[in-house]
């Protein structure tokens, strides 16, 4: 039972936070009806310095991936969704969200690095502040 304790908890070993810990920083947005889901992902970036016989390095980073999105129709056309979403986006309300979660992240070593919306949801990436110097 001791080795399923660690397996449970390895988003916090490695991140330092939990999705629990991520998906209360948008409460407020849930909470308007909006389904938050909160991912932690990897991307392989390319650390190679080119300086000695050409050897490649590729690392994984790591990163959170929150979708924002509703529980559309199937009908609902993505030029709709996508109108909804950027109302949402463009909103003073989500602003003051982010200014928050910013200020909360960068307590914890994170920062927002990108948002965007794809077909029917809006993506925020967020990165790890030791990372930056690799994320284009």
């Amino acid at each position: 039972m001791k080795y399923l304790k660690t397996f449970e908890n390895s988003e916090e070993i490695e991140f330092g936070v939990t999705p629990e810990d991520i998906e209360y920083l948008f409460t407020d947005i849930s909470d308007n009806g909006w389904i938050v889901n909160v991912r932690f992902m990897r991307k392989l970036y390319d650390f190679s310095t080119g300086t000695r016989q050409h050897l490649l390095k590729f690392n994984l980073i790591p990163y959170i991936q929150i979708s924002i999105s509703k529980n559309w129709d199937r009908y609902v056309s993505p030029w709709l969704a996508t109108q909804h979403l950027n109302e949402l986006l463009n909103s003073e309300e989500y602003k003051e969200i982010i200014e928050v979660a910013s200020l909360r992240l960068d307590d914890l070593g994170y920062y927002i690095q990108k948002q965007y919306i794809e077909r029917k949801h809006l993506n925020i990436l967020i990165y790890r502040k030791t990372d930056q110097n690799y994320i284009k």
